[in-house]
């Protein structure tokens, strides 16, 4: 599965879960936080998830996330940054610039 979005990412953490007949309560006990925050981030409703956290919640799960884990296609494929590439990026031209 090619992840591209933080929502994919809960996805994928959820199938994995659930693979390793985890619920989320045992989840959030390995993980050291609550079933809340199991719940919302596989569904995309929270908000700004720490990184570190994720990280940690899928190394318990044994996913690994390494670039030498996808297929040398993907790696190779060039990376759409958008507007963040730009000396000035749009959201700091202000309006109408």
């Amino acid at each position: 599965m090619i992840l591209k979005t933080v929502n994919d990412l809960g996805l994928a953490m959820r199938q994995v879960r659930q693979d390793r007949n985890l619920t989320q309560k045992q989840l959030a006990a390995k993980l050291g936080t609550n079933q809340e925050w199991i719940s919302q981030f596989e569904t995309g409703r929270l908000e700004n998830p720490s990184l570190g956290t994720v990280l940690k919640a899928m190394a318990i799960l044994g996913v690994d996330l390494s670039m030498d884990s996808f297929p040398k296609s993907v790696r190779d494929e060039p990376l759409d940054t958008g507007d963040l590439a730009l000396d000035e990026p749009s959201f700091l031209k202000g309006p109408g610039r």
